[in-house]
C-alpha cells in the first residue's frame, strides 16, 4: 500500500514537471524544481508526510522502513526515467528513425535528469551504495549520449536539480556563459558578400554550392561553407544567406550537422521565450537573424517518406529567430534521376543570380 502511493506520487511528480517543461520551459521548470527542493527539505525533518505516516505504526522500527521504501520507490523511478531517456536519445541518433525534434529531446532528458537529482537529493545515509552508483551512471550517459546531439551550451539552463545534487554550487564547472546568447547585428555591420551554405549527404549539395559559388563571380562576391561548421551567428554575419541542403533517410537531416539543427531549434525555442518575456513592440527588429533574407533549395526524393522535411522544416526555424524570406524554399526532387534535379537547381540558380544582379544595379 505504502509503496503504491509513493510510486502514485512520483508519478504524478514526472507529469507536473513535463507539463510545466512544455507548457513555459523556463518559468515554469524553475518554479517546480524550487518547489520540489523545499519539499526535499521537509522530507528530512521529523514533521515530513512519510514521517506523519510512519507514526501510524507507532513505532521507530517502522518509521525507518517506510523511509526505505519511499527512497527506493524515488530511486526506482529516476533509473527508470533515465532509462527511458537513453531510449529516445537512441532512437535520435538512429538515422533510420524520425528526427526527435531537439526541443522534446531536451524536455525529456532534463526531466529524467531531475528525478535522479531529486532521488539522490532526498537519499539518506541507509541508502544502498550500489543502487546510488546506478544511478549515477545512467545519468551520466545520458548528459554524454545528449552532448552529441544538442551540444553543451543549453545543459545550464535546465539541469538545477541534477548538476546541484552531484556538484554542489557548480564551482568550477561550466554549463554555458552569457556569451552564447545570440544578440541581433546591425545590418550596417553584416558583410555584403553572400553566404552559400550546404549540407551534403553524398555530394550533390556540395556540388550544387560550387556551381552557385561559381555562377555568383567567386570568393570575390560570396563565402561557401559546410553547414556543419557554422553557427547561428555566422548567418547573422551576412545580409544574404542561400542555402542548398539535402534531407536524410526519415526527414533528417545529414549526419554531420544534426547538432547545427538542434541548436537552430533551440534557440529557436530560446528566441520566441526572451522575446515573451521582454513583452516589447518590435520584436522582430531584436531577433538575431533580423536584417538577413535566406533562400533554400532542399534536395531529396519524393520516393521517401517526408520528402525534403529538413529544408522545409530549417526554413520555418530561421523564419522564427528573425530570417526574411528572398524565395520560397523550393525542393528539389531526385526520383527521376541527377540529370532532371541539375535542371530544377539551374532554375533556382538563376533567380538567385538574377536577384544579385539587380541588388548590384540598386547600389
Amino acid at each position: 500500500m505504502i509503496m503504491s502511493v509513493a510510486n502514485n506520487q512520483s508519478n504524478n511528480m514526472t507529469l507536473v514537471r513535463k507539463l510545466a517543461s512544455k507548457t513555459s520551459r523556463c518559468f515554469a521548470r524553475n518554479v517546480y524544481k524550487a518547489t520540489e527542493i523545499q519539499k526535499l527539505g521537509k522530507r528530512r525533518s521529523p514533521r515530513s508526510s512519510l514521517s506523519t505516516v510512519s507514526s501510524v505504526t507507532s513505532t521507530s522500527e517502522h518509521s525507518i522502513v517506510v523511509k526505505e521504501v519511499g527512497e527506493s520507490a524515488e530511486m526506482e523511478h529516476a533509473v527508470e526515467s533515465l532509462r527511458s531517456a537513453l531510449h529516445l536519445l537512441k532512437d535520435a541518433s538512429n538515422k533510420s528513425c524520425p528526427w526527435v525534434d531537439a526541443r522534446n529531446l531536451l524536455d525529456e532528458t532534463a526531466a529524467a535528469l531531475d528525478d535522479a537529482g531529486l532521488a539522490l537529493r532526498s537519499k539518506s545515509a541507509n541508502s544502498e551504495q550500489q543502487s546510488e552508483s546506478y544511478v549515477l551512471k545512467l545519468a551520466d550517459k545520458v548528459v554524454h549520449n545528449r552532448r552529441r546531439l544538442l551540444g553543451g551550451s543549453f545543459v545550464h539552463d535546465v539541469d538545477g536539480v541534477w548538476t546541484k545534487s552531484v556538484y554542489g554550487d557548480c564551482n568550477g564547472i561550466s554549463f554555458g556563459t552569457d556569451d552564447d546568447e545570440l544578440c541581433r547585428i546591425p545590418v550596417e555591420e553584416k558583410e555584403e558578400k553572400a553566404l552559400i551554405v550546404y549540407a551534403s549527404q553524398t555530394g550533390t549539395s556540395k556540388t550544387s554550392a560550387n556551381n552557385l559559388c561559381k555562377s555568383l563571380g567567386g570568393d570575390a562576391h560570396c563565402v561557401m561553407r559546410n553547414m556543419k561548421s557554422v553557427g547561428i551567428k555566422d548567418l547573422a554575419m551576412h545580409k544574404r544567406v542561400y542555402i542548398i541542403c539535402s534531407t536524410s533517410g526519415l526527414g533528417r537531416p545529414p549526419r554531420d550537422v544534426e547538432t547545427f539543427y538542434s541548436n537552430v531549434q533551440l534557440n529557436a525555442m530560446r528566441c520566441k521565450e526572451n522575446l515573451e518575456d521582454l513583452s516589447i513592440g518590435d520584436e522582430e527588429n531584436e531577433k538575431p537573424l533580423a536584417g538577413t533574407s535566406i533562400a533554400i533549395a532542399t534536395l531529396g526524393s519524393s520516393a521517401l517518406e517526408d520528402f525534403a522535411k529538413f529544408g522545409l522544416d530549417l526554413t520555418e526555424e530561421l523564419v522564427t529567430l528573425g530570417a526574411a524570406i528572398a524565395l520560397d524554399t523550393i525542393t528539389i526532387d531526385g526520383k527521376n534521376g541527377k540529370t532532371e534535379q541539375k535542371q530544377m537547381f539551374q532554375q533556382w540558380e538563376s533567380r538567385i543570380i538574377q536577384m544579385e544582379k539587380e541588388r548590384l544595379m540598386e547600389r
